[in-house]
């Protein structure tokens, strides 16, 4: 499989999991939008627009942008629990302005008591399906994650991840080891603090290769601030991308 698909997919199944994990939802949909700009140090510009609906057992997103050119894109996210029978869903797709397309789409299944088991598919970019069979542990400190990812070709890749919680966040330490022993490690943290949150993320790939992203996010009291994502590639090419964004409109509604 494509270390690059390692990677997308260790860290959405992350963000997938700590969402659909049960909890408590009101009785009403809320749904908060959000309007802003962005820039990047290509010279790219435009506007963005994101929407989020939270309702009993169920967390829906869309995001849309659209460049200088008047070209947009999109991004859509799904995400449901069950109380009932302890299990969710989780799907995702991705429309890029160049047309390219990636989507994403799976189960959680709780096995015992903290103990989930993730699988699903995803279709990259290229076409290209892969699949993945995950087993999550939640513990007082963290986490721990451990499975399998099975490429379009029927490589099977493992994966070993453990996620320790602080103060202020967290840190993830996964690596994913290859169909012939390559191994690629992905050091990740997240720190948060009043009117401000630092998430970095640090790959390093088999030969030792490293592309490094930060992604700041400063509040103001209104809730508007701005995000600054900086990213160093394997090639050593720093690129900056700005957006601001607007403060959240938020709207309730009975949930059906």
């Amino acid at each position: 499989m494509n270390k690059q698909l390692h990677l997308i997919l260790t860290t959405a199944l992350a963000v997938v999991f700590s969402a659909t994990a049960p909890s408590v939802f009101a009785s009403q949909s809320h749904t908060r939008t959000r309007t802003g700009t962005y820039s990047n140090t290509n010279g790219n510009s435009g506007t963005t627009t994101s929407s989020t609906t939270r309702s009993p057992g169920s967390r829906e997103h869309t995001a849309t942008w659209t460049n200088q050119n008047g070209q947009t894109g999109s991004h859509s996210s799904d995400r449901t629990w069950d109380k009932n029978t302890d299990t969710g869903t989780f799907s995702s797709s991705t429309s890029q302005i160049n047309g390219k397309s990636s989507s994403r789409q799976g189960t959680v299944t709780e096995t015992a008591n903290n103990a989930y088991e993730i699988q699903g598919t995803k279709t990259g970019l290229n076409g290209k399906t892969s699949t993945f069979d995950l087993n999550k542990t939640k513990t007082d400190t963290g986490s721990s994650t451990t499975g399998t990812l099975t490429g379009s070709k029927g490589g099977v890749s493992t994966l070993n991840s453990t996620t320790t919680k602080n103060e202020n966040g967290f840190t993830k330490d996964t690596t994913v080891t290859g169909p012939k022993g390559g191994q690629t490690t992905i050091d990740t943290s997240f720190t948060k603090t009043p009117g401000e949150t630092i998430k970095n993320k640090e790959v390093t790939g088999p030969k030792g290769k490293t592309d490094d992203r930060t992604v700041d996010t400063k509040y103001n009291a209104d809730g508007s601030g701005t995000r600054t994502i900086e990213n160093t590639g394997p090639d050593g090419k720093t690129n900056t991308r700005t957006v601001n964004f607007s403060a959240p409109t938020n709207t309730s509604a009975p949930s059906h």
